[in-house]
């Protein structure tokens, strides 16, 4: 028990070292702190998202010829890419909650004899609220393509207009700051803690400090332990600078409180801080490193679904995506802030990072030991 509290000692000292290395600079103060704030009022309220394909469900309670038709004119508009039939308001309910289909088109029991007694029928459209600008844009596509579907059935605009009722799930009142928000909270921490546990050794190995930290008492493990640990809690700091300008400026709803929303926050840590410490035990110099993180940040940010929704990725692409850490970042926060998901759900996306956590510590464990010995 004494020999474990001296390590606990030995890795705490190694712990207060790496805070007085990064907070010792001013610029590096303010590298931490300033970044985070800057970018997202900037990207809060200049980023905007075209939409280029749709993924939408069918729930056709008509079954006729002319609600087929209709089914076949969206399945073949350039604006739908996927098209999914459901057969119950659970099955939708499921499908929308999981991320399946962005928008869900409800065809009611009367909709062909509405139509054919010039009556105006109404269809109700559901769109993820989370993603405002794209909601607005479908909702857009929709009356203009009941309009046309309308005209070629009776050749004529003089016909009572379908109804379009339109509900937004997640998002009601389509604050698109809120999607900006919560998706920036993974870009910035991804930087940050990439840039900090990158430079780490690297640093160390360049300045030629780094063979004092391999004459201390601590095994190799325990010195990445102690280089990790500084960064997340930068990493918690920054995030919650921004979970606080969510709160009070946007008003971003917490669904499913803190506490959850930082438990996952850790494992998501992990995984990016393994990234980080590996590129950092395979680099010689600074410069290297930092090319490095260059090197995973782009491809990492373009295969998360923050720019382009993954379902419009190549398919092997889409596979790719699923071993990135940010993916699920960004499922949890959005679902976390904003929808209330359950518990299974949570898992869903946790249980991917916490093998990609256990892989990238692995491997930088492995090579940090290659390079000692």
């Amino acid at each position: 028990m004494t020999a474990f509290i001296r390590k606990c000692f030995a890795i705490w000292a190694l712990v207060v070292k790496e805070f007085q290395i990064i907070w010792s600079d001013p610029k590096n103060r303010g590298m931490i702190l300033m970044p985070p704030i800057m970018m997202l009022a900037i990207f809060s309220f200049a980023a905007t998202f075209e939409v280029n394909s749709i993924s939408m469900l069918i729930y056709d309670k008509d079954h006729s010829q002319v609600s087929r038709a209709l089914t076949d004119k969206l399945a073949n508009t350039p604006y739908v890419k996927h098209l999914y039939m459901v057969n119950s308001p659970q099955e939708l309910t499921e499908k929308m909650d999981n991320e399946i289909a962005f928008a869900a088109l409800t065809i009611p029991q009367d909709f062909a004899q509405k139509l054919y007694l010039n009556e105006a029928p109404s269809v109700q459209l559901i769109l993820d609220g989370r993603r405002s600008n794209t909601a607005q844009v479908i909702s857009g596509y929709m009356t203009q393509i009941l309009a046309s579907f309308q005209y070629e059935l009776h050749n004529t605009t003089a016909t009572p207009k379908i109804q379009l009722q339109v509900r937004h799930w997640f998002n009601p009142q389509l604050n698109y700051q809120w999607y900006i928000v919560t998706s920036f909270m993974g870009v910035l921490v991804t930087v940050m803690m990439l840039a900090i546990t990158a430079l780490s050794v690297a640093q160390e190995k360049e300045l030629g400090t780094f063979d004092q930290v391999l004459i201390s008492p601590l095994r190799p493990f325990e010195i990445l332990i102690g280089k990790t640990i500084p960064a997340i809690a930068v990493a918690y700091i920054d995030l919650t600078i921004m979970i606080i300008v969510g709160d009070l400026v946007f008003h971003i709803p917490a669904a499913r409180g803190y506490f959850m929303i930082y438990l996952c926050i850790f494992v998501f840590l992990l995984s990016i801080a393994g990234i980080g410490l590996f590129i950092s035990t395979i680099c010689q110099t600074q410069q290297q490193a930092i090319f490095g993180v260059f090197c995973f940040l782009a491809p990492t940010f373009l295969l998360s679904g923050f720019i382009t929704p993954i379902e419009n990725m190549p398919q092997f692409l889409q596979d790719t995506s699923w071993l990135n850490p940010l993916t699920y970042f960004f499922r949890l926060m959005r679902g976390l802030f904003l929808k209330e998901i359950d518990n299974f759900t949570i898992w869903q996306n946790i249980w991917p990072l916490l093998i990609i956590s256990a892989c990238t510590l692995g491997f930088a464990s492995w090579f940090f030991n290659k390079r000692i010995n």
